[in-house]
């Protein structure tokens, strides 16, 4: 525990000295380190070792389905309503946890690349579409760190069936890009963010043996508004379909 305060700090000191892409990379870090030092000391904590099933390492991949991203830009007075349509995309995620009887708390990490393929547009007031284009199409890089809570319904069988709910913040970067709307442009420079987020999940575990599990689950994650160069962009929803393996010790 004592290491891994230290260590937070180190990266703490560091974050102030770099760029920002590198200090969305070390808040990813710094975060994870923290998570896992909460999950590692309740596990010497004695009403919670009593109980204790041991810690789990899960690894999955993960098909990503992003709605449409919709938001709106304001160009010489008038309001155009924006709707994005991006492309699924594989990702994956690791989460580190702990088994509390039919509880599970859990850490995860999670990274997907989805590219967006167009954008529509139309005035606001009046509803008539304009003329809208985008120009490269942007990829978007993708990361969520997600504390999560679990709750497992076992049974006689191998399928034990589950559900979760989870907090954490994503991490969203994109390439510099221009979208043209009615004929004006609008020139967007990222420079990431980290937007709160929250999920759902539901799913089953196939049991091979005590030390090893198969589990497949769909996962629904939304993230918070935000806004990039005169563009306001609303809340990013995907359905994630993931199948993985999960080591029990």
């Amino acid at each position: 525990m004592v290491l891994l305060k230290c260590e937070i700090k180190n990266i703490n000191y560091i974050s102030r000295n770099l760029d920002d892409k590198f200090s969305h990379q070390l808040f990813f870090m710094r975060n994870f380190l923290l998570g896992t030092s909460l999950i590692l000391g309740s596990f010497v904590a004695p009403t919670m070792a009593e109980e204790s099933k041991g810690f789990y390492l899960s690894i999955g991949g993960a098909q990503t389905f992003i709605q449409d991203v919709e938001g709106d830009t304001t160009i010489s007075g008038t309001k155009y309503d924006l709707d994005s349509d991006i492309d699924s995309d594989f990702g994956y995620e690791i989460e580190f946890g702990k088994q509390i009887e039919n509880w599970r708390l859990g850490i995860s990490y999670g990274k997907t690349s989805p590219k967006q393929k167009n954008v529509s547009a139309e005035n606001a007031a009046t509803g008539v579409g304009v003329v809208a284009s985008v120009s490269p199409k942007p990829t978007y890089d993708v990361e969520s760190l997600m504390f999560n809570v679990y709750r497992d319904f076992p049974n006689d069988g191998k399928f034990t069936p589950y559900v979760g709910i989870g907090l954490g913040s994503t991490s969203i970067e994109m390439q510099t890009y221009t979208t043209t709307v009615a004929g004006t442009d609008v020139v967007v420079t990222d420079d990431g963010r980290d937007l709160f987020s929250w999920d759902i999940k539901g799913g089953v575990t196939y049991s091979l043996n005590q030390t090893t599990d198969l589990y497949g689950e769909v996962v629904y994650l939304r993230t918070d508004s935000f806004d990039e160069d005169g563009i306001n962009y609303d809340a990013i929803k995907s359905t994630n379909l993931m199948a993985g393996i999960k080591f029990n010790f």
